[in-house]
């Protein structure tokens, strides 16, 4: 995250490009975190009320790409190659297939996402995690099943 950058910008823009409220975490239009997003949403001159490039209408997408998600912000002294502070988030998510659920998610964001402007991304990861086992089985056993 690029934190000189975004603190700069307007408590407007930020909203704008979550499509979030800042202080309460509402879908704009709505008054609480955990409200349900609609997308379909229009303010008085008839605009989205969720801008068309807001992160959160691009991640939410269809809605068909659902995936179990969970961010962690942190900061971790200043960048010495940078001179600026180095912070960023922490961003784990689960799904059954990556390439029809993850994927997509990202292609979206990539290519439109008002949040672009204020964040670097510098890693990711892909882990595949086993189901646990069943009553007299083991951890990995569906994978070496016969079908």
């Amino acid at each position: 995250m690029l934190i000189e950058v975004w603190d700069r910008a307007s408590l407007d823009d930020q909203e704008q490009t979550f499509g979030r409220r800042k202080y309460s975490g509402a879908p704009l239009g709505k008054q609480n975190e955990y409200d349900p997003v609609n997308l379909n949403a229009r303010g008085p001159d008839g605009q989205p009320l969720i801008p068309v490039d807001a992160h959160i209408r691009l991640a939410k997408g269809s809605g068909e790409e659902k995936i179990l998600r969970r961010s962690y912000s942190f900061t971790d002294g200043m960048d010495p190659e940078r001179g600026q502070l180095d912070a960023g988030l922490f961003f784990i998510c689960f799904q059954r297939d990556p390439h029809k659920q993850f994927v997509p998610i990202q292609r979206r964001l990539g290519e439109t996402d008002a949040l672009n402007e204020y964040i670097s991304h510098t890693g990711s990861a892909l882990f595949a995690c086993p189901p646990g086992a069943r009553k007299g089985g083991y951890v990995g056993e569906t994978l070496f099943d016969e079908a």
